[in-house]
């Protein structure tokens, strides 16, 4: 292996290395957050962390055997499946990202470690710990947002993210493009 090779080595991996890390940091919030919400609120329950808060806000421990907001409820396996899937093809897109571009890489980040928690806990429970509610008075009853977790906020974070990042590239492009057409 030549100078240039290994030099080209040590600069993608010290680029990379950061990434497992940020995946390990949110699974173990993740994780340690939903195993005390299993520990200290009965599935089907409810406490209220911040009395003042109530009933804006509340801890929960509901089950979703469904994707975000509840969608495909039952669809446990598959969605597992689909899920581990997903993994897979981020990783192996990951791979195409310019060594530069690291908010892809954090984006990526954001959905692998989001990702991997709720699949563990598919793998473990049957299915996704969800315990953060939120809730507003609208006209005279209370709405609720669909219940989530820490999980669920970083693949949302990373998607939402990601589709700034893209957008912001795209139209970076189409002004060079345009700039070069004038000149």
């Amino acid at each position: 292996m030549s100078q240039l090779e290994r030099f080209n080595w040590k600069q993608t991996f010290a680029r990379w290395v950061w990434v497992p890390f940020v995946i390990a940091v949110i699974l173990l919030v993740d994780q340690t957050s939903k195993a005390w919400i299993e520990r200290t609120v009965p599935l089907g329950g409810f406490y209220a962390l911040f009395p003042a808060l109530d009933p804006y806000f509340m801890l929960v421990h509901w089950g979703n055997t469904g994707t975000a907001f509840g969608l495909l409820r039952g669809l446990g396996g598959t969605l597992a499946m689909a899920a581990l899937i997903i993994i897979v093809l981020v990783m192996i897109f990951s791979r195409q990202i310019p060594l530069d571009n690291w908010g892809v890489r954090l984006c990526l980040a954001l959905i692998l470690g989001g990702a991997i928690g709720n699949q563990i806990d598919r793998l473990r429970v049957g299915h996704v710990t969800d315990f953060l509610l939120f809730q507003a008075p609208v006209s005279n009853r209370m709405v609720q947002f669909p219940a989530f977790n820490v999980a669920d906020s970083c693949i949302t974070v990373g998607v939402i993210l990601m589709a700034f990042l893209l957008l912001r590239s795209e139209g970076q492009r189409a002004a060079q493009q345009g700039s070069q057409a004038e000149g």
